[in-house]
């Protein structure tokens, strides 16, 4: 099969992006070879998301295009994986004649063997268990992530709080935590390679070591990381506000590698909606959360998720929400209007807003947060900062990276600095959704 070649096309979350990224692994150790296009390509693979109706709407639009492909070549193997797969099942193969196999989200380790038997055989599978897929969990990081210098690793999978709008519960399981010692020896392999940034993924990453019996947790967690000698910084996605503690609000503040930004979802302003969303606190509960995150970490910056036109969100509990944001002022937010997903208890609530209602509601969260974001930005300009360079543009020739905030920083063309270097900025100014910055000398630090 050395002559083969393999496509991965990829929606969602980073755990999908990473996932995508031991599909890659995994193909090219049976001799396949990566290519820029599914035409191009004898393997054809699809990384579902559906957390969204969009995302999975999407997929399918994908799968269309793949019948003209799979029409002119027909010896090519077409694949769905992901979550859409899992929620899916055999269905998928029903509907789409020109699909040869789905991969659930606990199979992916099975891609490989899948191919070839498909290949041999023209069997239609699919592979779509429902029980921990230990062997993909545990598959050491077989690429950078998003940068030569940056890589994302997987300490979990799954979720076990079930909020009623959420599917994830249902395609990826519950949860289920790797071993440290594993997620250490992972990590330090990644640094003798040149990484100095990981990003700690997990639908829940403070719920990691809840189900181990060896007493770790996360903030545990982060202290052995913590030790890893050219770690340079730690990042972490995605934190539920109910399970945020004082142990890992103290190692944020504690431990040198660990970055001042948390991503904590609050997903409503209204108490009525978070408990129809079955989100487990109130919205003064989360505000004492992000008192106690400021108090202790002052520079942190804190991004969130929003959903507008929950079932039976009233023009009052909007209203709560954007006095929510107006209060918190969030360094940045990810919104989306409610999207009822197949399985979930919301789906099936009463009092469903209109299409034209959340699209309102949605353009005013975006409207009040794009605000508030310009005003840190322009607040930036002046200011002194640290960016690992991640980067090069490829049509500007500028240098790029992340503050330990995590606010994207574009340099100008002519700093004479590298990829993975960490060096110290001045803002020179605020943009809509990045910073521009010039490189210090030691002098002018």
């Amino acid at each position: 099969m050395s002559d083969r070649t393999y496509y991965i096309e990829t929606y969602g979350c980073q755990m999908n992006d990473h996932d995508s990224e031991k599909m890659a692994a995994m193909l090219e150790g049976i001799g396949l070879k990566k290519v820029s296009s599914a035409e191009a390509a004898d393997v054809v693979v699809i990384n579902t998301c559906s957390i969204r109706e969009k995302a999975e709407h999407k997929v399918y639009s994908s799968l269309g295009k793949l019948r003209a492909l799979k029409k002119r070549n027909p010896g090519m193997v077409t694949v769905v994986a992901g979550c859409v797969a899992q929620q899916e099942q055999a269905r998928l193969l029903k509907r789409t004649r020109h699909l040869d196999a789905v991969v659930g989200t606990h199979s992916i380790s099975e891609l490989p063997g899948l191919v070839e038997r498909i290949t041999e055989t023209g069997d239609r599978i699919a592979s779509v268990d429902f029980t921990p897929d230990v062997e993909s969990l545990h598959f050491p990081a077989p690429r950078k992530g998003p940068s030569p210098v940056c890589s994302y690793v997987t300490i979990m999978q799954g979720c076990s709080n079930f909020c009623t709008y959420c599917v994830v519960p249902h395609t990826r399981g519950p949860e289920q935590s790797r071993d440290q010692e594993e997620i250490v020896r992972e990590v330090e392999g990644l640094v003798e390679r040149g990484v100095r940034e990981i990003t700690l993924l997990g639908q829940n990453v403070n719920a990691y070591g809840k189900d181990l019996s060896d007493g770790n947790s996360f903030a545990r967690l982060l202290t052995g990381l913590d030790r890893i000698e050219g770690l340079t910084r730690i990042r972490f996605t995605t934190s539920h506000p109910r399970d945020l503690d004082d142990s890992l609000v103290q190692r944020m503040a504690d431990l040198e590698s660990v970055c001042e930004h948390i991503h904590l979802p609050l997903q409503s302003g209204s108490d009525r909606i978070l408990a129809a969303m079955n989100r487990g606190y109130t919205l003064a509960q989360y505000l004492e959360k992000i008192a106690r995150l400021r108090e202790t970490v002052p520079h942190a910056a804190i991004t969130a998720d929003m959903i507008v036109g929950f079932p039976g969100e009233t023009d009052q509990d909007f209203d709560e929400t954007i006095s929510a944001l107006e209060q918190i002022r969030f360094d940045q937010i990810f919104s989306f209007k409610f999207s009822a997903r197949p399985g979930t208890a919301a789906r099936r609530l009463p009092e469903q807003i209109p299409e034209e209602v959340k699209a309102h509601r949605l353009a005013t969260v975006h409207s009040v947060q794009e605000h508030i974001t310009r005003q840190y930005h322009d607040r930036a300009e002046g200011t002194h900062a640290e960016i690992l360079v991640e980067g090069i543009r490829e049509r500007s020739g500028q240098p790029y990276g992340r503050t330990r905030s995590n606010k994207i920083v574009n340099l100008d063309s002519s700093d004479s600095v590298d990829v993975g270097d960490l060096v110290p900025v001045e803002i020179t100014k605020g943009l809509k959704h990045s910073l521009l910055g010039k490189a210090l000398d030691p002098a002018e630090q």
